[in-house]
């Protein structure tokens, strides 16, 4: 059993969740990006492992052919098919290229779910220590240039640190955006409508909205 002490402990570690999204425009050329001619579809769901080549882990993959779970991938080896559909399957995988090296490479710092692949775009989500981000931000610069940014959504909300950095206001006004689908694409919603739902005025919620996105990107991003 964990003491109430040890619990105190982790609670007070600076442990920060951020996800990062790299469009296919901007990622083509990554290794990662060609499962695309394999799977049309990937999605992360528990590590088991690194070492020195990458890592291991559990993935879901959908296909249009079957016969795709048994094509050579110089990046992507399936160790095991832990179970299929017609369309989909549970796979344990050893994964590599440069981005899963990041991870090898910088300590402290953790790949997580919701993690995923497909046409539009690669949504990576990450929880580690602040100067551990920085690193993986580094890294990933060298990588793609400036050619990615944080994925605002209600989970990356839900973080301690978000408490922290934003006020109650500025919280309430951004989960209420997110809700009504302000950071949709294609956008689902005005600051005006946000406004009449929060009964306040429009450039409040502008200035509330700024100062979050601020906050969150200097926080994740220096």
């Amino acid at each position: 059993m964990i003491s109430n002490h040890s619990s105190v402990k982790f609670a007070n570690l600076d442990l920060r969740y951020m996800q990062i999204e790299i469009s296919s425009e901007i990622g083509k050329n990554l290794p990662g990006y060609k499962i695309l001619n394999q799977f049309r579809f990937c999605e992360f769901l528990s590590i088991i492992c690194t070492n020195e080549n990458g890592i291991k882990c559990y993935l879901r993959v959908e296909f249009d052919d079957r016969e795709n779970l048994h094509s050579p991938n110089p990046i992507l080896e399936i160790e095991e098919i832990v179970s299929e559909t017609k369309t989909a399957a549970l796979v344990k995988v050893n994964f590599t290229g440069p981005i899963p090296k990041i991870f090898v490479k910088i300590p402290n710092v953790w790949w997580v779910s919701p993690t995923s692949l497909d046409k539009d775009k690669f949504t990576l989500t990450v929880r580690g220590t602040r100067s551990a981000l920085i690193s993986l931000r580094q890294e990933l610069r060298q990588l793609v240039g400036n050619g990615f940014g944080v994925k605002i959504g209600s989970e990356f909300l839900g973080g301690p640190e978000i408490e922290e950095i934003l006020s109650e206001k500025q919280r309430l006004v951004l989960t209420t955006a997110i809700k009504m689908g302000y950071y949709g694409r294609p956008r689902q919603c005005t600051q005006r409508e946000i406004a009449k739902v929060l009964d306040v005025k429009q450039a409040t919620i502008s200035e509330h909205l700024q100062s979050a996105e601020s906050k969150i990107i200097n926080a994740f991003h220096t």
